[in-house]
């Protein structure tokens, strides 16, 4: 559960810096004891950087709207994570934090500010800048569960 949530994050994470290059090859498994044929865990994150190409879209299917790069599709099917809305919410409220710091990290490791900027035309640019704050962990409560329509076949 702990892997399907971090996973979760990931996707998020990817969303919001515009890392539209989160195809199958970046996302590995490893296998906990070899020789038992062990479970898998989720590996450590590599190759997760801005690809700043503005597509709109990420290589995974998100959610309910297919690839598109948005907190509202990611929360369209948490539950495929294990995740509550409630819970998701959270999530993507942390990772909302991260990257709002990401050029304050990005300054302290010699990235230069010819990139800086080129980099903020997208993650501070209005499509990604606006989910980050617009998105309220409060909207996404759980609903309270729908009556099952009743069917026209039913003998009155």
């Amino acid at each position: 559960m702990a892997d399907a949530q971090e996973l979760f994050r990931r996707m998020v994470f990817n969303i919001l810096i515009d890392n539209t290059d989160d195809h199958e090859k970046n996302h590995a498994l490893l296998v906990v004891d070899p020789a038992a044929n062990g479970r898998l865990r989720l590996a450590p994150a590599y190759d997760v950087l801005p690809t700043n190409s503005g597509q709109g879209y990420q290589e995974f299917i998100c959610g309910a709207d297919g690839q598109a790069s948005t907190l509202a599709n990611a929360m369209s099917q948490c539950d495929a994570f294990g995740l509550q809305r409630p819970q998701a919410a959270a999530q993507i409220v942390q990772v909302i934090e991260v990257v709002n710091s990401w050029r304050a990290h990005f300054e302290s490791i010699g990235v230069s500010k010819s990139d800086l900027d080129s980099l903020a035309e997208r993650i501070d640019g209005e499509e990604l800048l606006s989910q980050r704050q617009k998105f309220g962990a409060s909207q996404h409560q759980d609903a309270p569960p729908k009556r099952k329509p009743s069917s026209p076949f039913r003998r009155a």
